[in-house]
């Protein structure tokens, strides 16, 4: 991919980071609610305690939204894919969590999360291959030597 692929790519990612980070608003402003109503059974003080945690989270997201969308050139595109590949643990670890607790939406949003760090890692090699454009640097093939 060249700069200008590379840029239509960062801006479709940051859209659907959007997408991601709407879902997890969502998330906290049910954890708030869900939070206050059971406050009086104990439960609700564990529920505003994750909701503190997700808002904490979707700040540090909405940080690394805005650093994305400015990328554009393969230096850039290699710390894209590798924040993708190193949350695909994260979430699927926090998705089972969920998926245990009872945290449907949670587990929703995991799970979109999930799809959209594999969805990157599937582009790894567009991202990162040389593109011909001079001043690159290409990888030789050890083929070419034998």
């Amino acid at each position: 991919m060249n700069e200008m692929e590379i840029r239509k790519f960062m801006k479709k990612i940051t859209t659907l980071m959007y997408f991601s980070f709407a879902l997890w608003i969502f998330i906290v402003v049910i954890q708030l609610v869900i939070g206050l109503v059971t406050l009086v059974v104990g439960y609700g003080v564990a529920t505003l305690c994750l909701m503190v945690y997700n808002l904490i989270g979707c700040i540090r997201y909405m940080k690394i939204i805005n650093t994305f969308k400015h990328f554009s050139t393969k230096p850039d595109a290699a710390v894209v894919v590798s924040y993708f590949e190193n949350s695909i643990g994260v979430c699927w670890l926090f998705m089972f969590i969920n998926l245990i607790l009872g945290g449907v939406i949670g587990f929703v949003g995991n799970l979109y999360d999930l799809i959209l760090a594999y969805y990157v890692k599937s582009k790894k090699m567009d991202l990162l291959r040389p593109s011909g454009v001079p001043g690159e640097i290409e990888v030789p093939n050890p083929r070419d030597y034998e």
